[in-house]
C-alpha cells in the first residue's frame, strides 16, 4: 500500500514539476510574434497604461476590449464573467467617481501564447458613507493570452491593500 501511495504521489507531482521547468522567462532572441509582443515588463506596462488611459477617459468599452470574450474579473465587489459584465462593472465604477492614479507592473512571465503579470494600483474612490473621495490602492494579477496576434486579459484579480480593506470594513460596520 505504501508503494502504491508513493507511486500516485510521483505520478501527480511529476507533471507539475515538468510544467514549472518549462515556464521560463522568454529568451531575448525569441523569434515568434507572441514572444516579441509580451515578452517584457515594458510591454505589459504599456497594456496597464492603455487600461489606465481608457479608464481615465471613462471609456468602459475600450477597457473591456482588452479582455477576452470569456474573461473573468474578480475584485472586492464580486466576480464578473465576460466582457458584458466587465463593461457594466467598469461603467459603475466610472459613474460613481472612481479614479486611477497609477497602475504599475512589478512582475511578468510568459511562455508561448500564455502569460501572467502582477503589480499594484492606486487611485481614489468615494467613501460609501460620506461620499468623500478616499484613497484606493492594492495589488492585481492578470493572466494574458495571445489571441490572433493580440495579447488579451483572460483573468484579472484586483485586491485592495490591507489598509484599504480595513477602511472599507469599518465603514460597513458603522452603517
Amino acid at each position: 500500500m505504501k508503494y502504491f501511495v508513493s507511486l500516485w504521489v510521483l505520478v501527480l507531482l511529476l507533471p507539475t514539476t515538468f510544467a514549472q521547468d518549462k515556464m521560463q522567462a522568454p529568451a531575448k532572441h525569441a523569434s515568434t510574434a507572441a514572444s516579441k509582443s509580451a515578452g517584457s515588463k515594458v510591454d505589459i506596462q504599456k497594456m496597464a497604461d492603455d487600461w489606465s488611459a481608457a479608464f481615465k477617459a471613462k471609456d468602459a468599452d475600450k477597457v473591456a476590449a482588452m479582455y477576452t470574450d470569456d474573461a473573468v474579473w474578480i475584485n472586492a465587489e464580486g466576480t464578473f464573467h465576460g466582457t458584458g459584465d466587465i463593461t457594466s462593472e467598469l461603467k459603475k465604477m466610472m459613474d460613481r467617481g472612481d479614479t486611477v492614479v497609477a497602475i504599475t507592473s512589478t512582475k511578468t512571465l510568459h511562455s508561448g501564447d500564455i502569460g501572467y503579470a502582477e503589480g499594484t494600483y492606486s487611485g481614489n474612490a468615494p467613501n460609501p458613507k460620506t461620499g468623500a473621495e478616499a484613497p484606493a490602492h492594492g495589488s492585481w494579477v492578470v493572466t494574458i493570452k495571445n489571441s490572433n496576434g493580440k495579447w488579451m486579459i483572460a483573468t484579472h484579480t484586483s485586491v485592495p491593500s490591507a489598509s484599504a480593506a480595513a477602511t472599507s470594513k469599518s465603514v460597513k460596520k458603522s452603517e
